[in-house]
């Protein structure tokens, strides 16, 4: 930054030693309200949400998880991220807030877990594109007309050979929408495939309240060649305990609610607050997040309603249980999603439209993933090259787009090597998915620690608009944070601890690893930088500029 200091009695101005980012605002509040509901995607919230309840949490009652669950989200780490974005309203707001509210040593390694997951999440895509909804869409399209060609394609998509050339056909294609302007990606792009996603939800939850018993048996005799009372006396056999009846004791219910921490978690956005307009009103910050979380409870909620209304929680249980545990037993059918919530409305609907319909929806709701996962994973490695932690290429930004293109680029290589990896074990993608949402658990328990004690520290503090919000002198960030601390380290321990997910020591070590390495990464990065005359330090002693 640069003035006019000619006049000998004029005094120069401070020296800055940071550049402009070169990122605009152009994101409107509704484009930032569907990105934060985009990082979650509605409908994937409706297929894992139940998925995870009732494969994991025996005698839970997955409607009354999920509402607990959203009243922890939108009472805990949701306000706190809209405290932290609009106090600190930049890219990757929430490493911003915990590099500098805690520390840099701290910040960065919770973030680079928080990448992570996104990275891993974005190889994930194809294959949940497949197992959600072509592997299904194909096979009931085929069973319903006929086509022994679409019952082929189903069996064909179970080659990883061919989920590979389906994951990167979906690569090639989010790349260009990547680079393209920020309200190009998050408007022209997100709207139209979020519509269809709602469309083929509101079908889904209208054919589950118009089921019966009979239409049942005879869905499930003609597409699995099975019926309601062998699916049933397979898994009390099978699996006794996850069969048990519903209760409403304290520590099955936690568990449950433990499993919904990542379903209303509508707070991705805060990775694009530094393209935001208005992006330090608390007030916007706030209803831009917790909106989003209202609409995928009502959809959560009343899919989960009805559908335990209509065909029983125990057949439920026990449909997810034998798909999840021996996809074999329905021998006829290719190896089927054990995440029932699309499945089942498809047999229910025995018509191709329909079926259609729901497979278009499952394919536009994992696309609907992109915008968010754009901004948050590009906008990571950004920051950490704006604050030298990596090389400052990842911090250009494009002049024409907007874009930081080479972390775009870097972040496009990193998913390719994980989607190779993920296509090739498709048999552990509950696992990988699960892994994937236990590791975010730790930066998102950072962030709640820095809303506790941001208060603490006067200098930030004194700054931020979220200071005017108290209750009897206490910050009220500090009462979020505590809460979201609570729900978020409850459900991290819940998903390492619990057997049936594959955990304990394997994945708790990986977590330990993935956050020593760049801790101790960060020290090293730190004397290189001494050396070439850049103290670290004193770059975290600043906010990086708008």
């Amino acid at each position: 930054m640069t003035s006019d200091d000619s006049h000998p009695f004029c005094p120069k101005p401070p020296v800055f030693t940071r550049e402009a980012t070169g990122l605009v605002r152009e994101i409107g509040g509704s484009e930032y309200a569907m990105t934060a509901m985009n990082g979650v995607v509605p409908l994937a919230s409706l297929v894992l949400t139940p998925w995870w309840i009732w494969f994991a949490a025996p005698g839970a009652d997955a409607l009354s998880a999920s509402i607990l669950g959203f009243l922890f989200s939108i009472f805990g780490a949701i306000p706190v991220y809209a405290m932290l974005s609009a106090t600190f309203p930049r890219s990757a707001a929430p490493y911003v807030a915990t590099s500098r509210v805690l520390h840099p040593a701290l910040g960065w390694p919770a973030e680079v877990l928080a990448w992570l997951a996104w990275i891993t999440s974005f190889a994930l895509y194809p294959s949940f594109m497949i197992t959600w909804g072509l592997i299904p869409g194909f096979y009931t399209m085929g069973i319903s007309t006929g086509n022994s060609a679409l019952v082929s394609a189903a069996f064909a998509l179970t080659n990883p050979w061919v989920d590979l050339g389906v994951g990167l056909v979906f690569f090639a294609l989010s790349l260009p929408i990547a680079l393209v302007k920020t309200r190009s990606l998050v408007r022209t792009f997100q709207y139209p495939v979020t519509i269809i996603m709602f469309i083929s939800m509101f079908v889904i939850v209208w054919i589950l309240a118009g089921a019966s018993r009979p239409q049942l048996d005879m869905a499930l005799s003609k597409y699995l060649a099975s019926n309601v009372t062998s699916i049933m006396s397979s898994a009390r056999t099978s699996y006794p305990v996850a069969m048990m009846p519903p209760t409403f004791a304290l520590i099955p219910l936690l568990a449950a609610t433990a499993f919904t921490a990542g379903s209303f978690n509508t707070y991705w956005s805060a990775w694009a607050s530094g393209e935001v307009k208005r992006g330090s009103q608390v007030t916007m910050q706030i209803l831009t997040m917790i909106l989003p979380a209202v609409i995928i409870i009502l959809f959560v909620g009343s899919s989960i309603f009805v559908a335990q209304a209509t065909l029983g929680r125990d057949f439920l249980v026990a449909l997810t249980q034998t798909l999840s545990l021996n996809p074999g037993f329905f021998s006829s059918a290719p190896p089927m999603p054990s995440y029932i919530m699309t499945l089942l409305p498809m047999i229910l609907a025995d018509n191709p439209t329909v079926q259609f319909v729901i497979m278009l929806g499952i394919i536009c709701a994992v696309l609907a993933y992109l915008p968010a996962t754009w901004l948050v994973t590009s906008r990571q490695w950004f920051a950490w090259s704006f604050d030298r932690l990596i090389p400052s290429k990842f911090s250009e930004v494009s002049d024409r787009f907007h874009t930081p293109i080479w972390s775009v680029v870097a972040n496009f290589l990193a998913g390719l090597i994980f989607l190779v990896i993920f296509t090739f074990f498709i048999q552990y993608l509950g696992f990988f998915t699960t892994a994937s949402w236990d590791i975010s658990f730790v930066p998102i328990a950072l962030v709640n620690i820095a809303g506790i004690v941001i208060p603490l520290r006067k200098n930030l503090w004194s700054l931020s608009p979220a200071n005017k919000y108290s209750i009897g002198g206490v910050p009220l960030i500090s009462v979020f944070g505590l809460v979201g601390l609570f729900f978020n380290g409850a459900a991290m321990v819940v998903y390492t601890v619990t057997p049936i997910l594959g955990y304990g020591l394997p994945s708790t070590t990986l977590i330990l690893i993935s956050f020593v390495v760049p801790f101790v990464l960060y020290w090293v990065i730190r004397y290189i930088r001494k050396a070439q005359g850049i103290d670290l330090g004193i770059v975290f002693s600043s906010v990086p500029p708008e």
